[in-house]
């Protein structure tokens, strides 16, 4: 056996410094909270050209007496607790005494601090851990924190830290949240005298969301609030037009602080699917006051994540209020200015809203409607159709478990306020082109329509089989074969316990023998040949928590997808006014249930640009 060794105490101090400080956002992030618990209404942060060799951070904060200053580079020395009780009413960011003896561990660090009472400020130098005596300076009320050589002492720290460019960016994404979780406080964060961010001061929140993410956003953002006696919820939230590929734009504050909660995080993504396109990620800067006693903050020496009393009833709560103000809200994507030729729609506005384009068009129809056509033939020959495509369009049904690519009926079906978004007999058709895409005029508001057809009958397909699953009008076809199938006995277990969830979905297995089921009919929107496949699949994802409502959307959004017109179909004008007609008394006409856009404005003055008639 090995002889056990008592680590000392500089080598206890380096192992825990790097549970704390992983890299020099880490830094900055302890340093800065440090700054706004001390009251500071003003922080600049300058970062050296290596940001290894210097990070600079001053405040305008109460400063720290000269007497307290061993104390402050103590480890688990602090000022804001001082029994484990004190938790339950911790209301700063940092509590944990630790960030400034763990930096001083793998760094040099210089202070220059001065509180309003004293008549000086004071210098002091720290090395490994040990505080030099101060000697006066000049400097106003505040604490300067200025730390050199870092991890010189911790040379494997270095090497898995990333590119300058990528360390910039996580230091860009750590001063963002912590500017947006308090509008009293500017930040001013430069490189080579370069700003980086600048968050300005402001009564109103938009204004300071403004200065941080930029107009983009911040145009695009809903305001939303709730206040009861157990939460105050207020915030922003993204529209339809607003997203992105990663969640880096999704912040969550509780009591000030930055956090992160993956139950709050898929409860608000749930009321964007099939708004947005699948695998993206809403936009919004939320904020969540809360009694303290409920929140467990110490859960990490990074503070990030929480535990919270009640949080399904939290979740719950902001499901509901995202889903008011989203729904009757959502818009179609509009170009109405071209950069360099195109811009993407998501980062487009729409001149006009639903709403006022409703309130404009209360006109009589100039022409009789178009004849209602009927696509059921095109569902009956799914079977084909997936001989013809085969699977290329969906990905396995194995593929849905993850939360990003499911789709809830209700939140759909339930949309308050639900209005056309259009007045269809202002539109007239000019062409399909790539037999792809339908071309309509509105020659009163000089813009042209653009449709996807496959898009838009998948969605009318869509809601068309869902609304039977809603109602319970699911219509069976009885197999001429039954299907066998022989369980292990978890799966058996499974089929038990949810034999009620299968059979209003249509679907009725019944128990043959200890391990065995037969299944003697099934939904008619269930392709025959992908149902034993489909049927193992959902027993798998049940006991993965994925429960058979969901899994069944999912099959639906495939079925609607294989049945729908196909990109190079060619249909008639005809069809392509009932096809707009349709789409238009959806219950969610502006994407398809994967979250493309079904249908795009492109406005006149987009054409003139192109041709350099503007002016003219």
């Amino acid at each position: 056996m090995r002889e056990i060794h008592a680590l000392s105490d500089q080598t206890i101090s380096q192992i825990a410094a790097g549970e704390i400080i992983e890299n020099p956002a880490s830094i900055i992030k302890e340093l800065v909270e440090n700054a706004i618990d001390a009251n500071a209404d003003r922080i600049s942060i300058r970062l050296s050209d290596n940001l290894l060799d210097e990070i600079r951070i001053a405040d305008n904060g109460d400063g720290i007496e000269k007497s307290q200053i061993t104390k402050a580079f103590s480890r688990h020395a602090t000022s804001k607790l001082r029994t484990i009780s004190d938790l339950d009413r911790i209301t700063s960011l940092g509590f944990r005494g630790e960030a400034l003896a763990s930096i001083a561990n793998i760094s040099q660090m210089e202070c220059v601090t001065k509180t309003a009472e004293s008549d000086f400020a004071y210098r002091f130098t720290v090395e490994k851990g040990v505080v030099s005596h101060g000697e006066p300076v000049g400097a106003p009320v505040g604490t300067t924190m200025i730390v050199r050589d870092i991890f010189y002492n911790t040379p494997v720290r270095k090497k898995f830290l990333n590119t300058t460019t990528k360390e910039i960016r996580r230091i860009v994404e750590v001063v963002e949240l912590l500017a947006l979780s308090h509008q009293n406080v500017s930040i001013h964060l430069s490189r080579n005298q370069k700003t980086l961010l600048h968050s300005k001061v402001s009564d109103d929140k938009i204004n300071h969301i403004y200065s941080i993410l930029g107009k983009d956003i911040a145009k695009n953002l809903l305001p939303i609030s709730f206040d009861t006696e157990s939460y105050k919820i207020e915030g922003f939230i993204g529209n339809n037009l607003l997203h992105r590929a990663t969640p880096d734009r999704e912040f969550l504050f509780v009591n000030g602080r930055g956090v992160k909660n993956s139950d709050i995080a898929r409860a608000i993504r749930k009321v964007y699917r099939s708004l947005i396109p699948l695998n993206h990620y809403p936009v919004y800067v939320l904020y969540i006051t809360i009694d303290p006693i409920l929140i467990d903050v110490n859960i990490h020496p990074q503070k990030q994540t929480i535990r919270l009393s009640n949080e399904n009833q939290l979740t719950t709560i902001l499901e509901r209020l995202v889903e008011e103000k989203l729904l009757p809200k959502r818009e179609i994507p509009s170009i109405d200015a071209l950069n360099e030729g195109t811009k993407k729609a998501e980062a487009l506005v729409p001149e006009k809203t639903i709403f006022e384009l409703s309130r404009e068009r209360k006109i009589e129809r100039e022409k009789p409607k178009a004849p209602e056509f009927d696509y059921s033939d095109r569902v009956a020959l799914a079977a084909e159709d997936k001989k013809a495509y085969g699977d290329k369009t969906e990905p396995s049904i194995t593929e849905s478990s993850t939360d990003t690519e499911r789709i809830d009926i209700e939140t759909e079906a339930e949309a308050p306020g639900k209005v056309q978004p259009l007045d269809v007999s202002l539109y007239q058709f000019l062409a399909v082109v790539f037999k792809t895409y339908v071309l309509f005029e509105n020659k009163r508001d000089h813009r042209v329509l653009v449709v996807d057809q496959h898009a838009a009958h998948e969605r009318i397909l869509y809601e068309r089989y869902s609304k039977k699953i809603r109602e319970r009008a699911v219509a069976t076809q009885l197999l001429l074969a039954p299907i066998t199938m022989h369980l292990s006995p978890e799966e058996m277990h499974a089929v038990e316990t949810h034999m009620a969830d299968y059979e209003r979905l249509g679907i009725y297995p019944e128990v043959f023998g200890e391990q065995d089921i037969v299944i003697r009919e099934v939904p008619e929107h269930i392709l025959i040949d992908d149902f034993r496949q489909f049927f193992l699949d959902s027993i798998h994802l049940l006991n993965e928590g994925v429960n058979v409502k969901e899994q069944n959307i999912y099959k639906i959004m495939r079925l609607a997808c294989r049945s729908a017109i196909k990109a190079g179909d060619t249909i008639s004008e005809e069809e392509a006014y009932a096809l707009l007609e349709e789409l238009n008394d959806a219950d969610t006409p502006f994407t398809c249930p994967h979250g493309r856009p079904t249908m795009i404005h492109v406005e006149k003055r987009a054409f003139e640009k192109l041709f350099l008639r503007e002016g003219i």
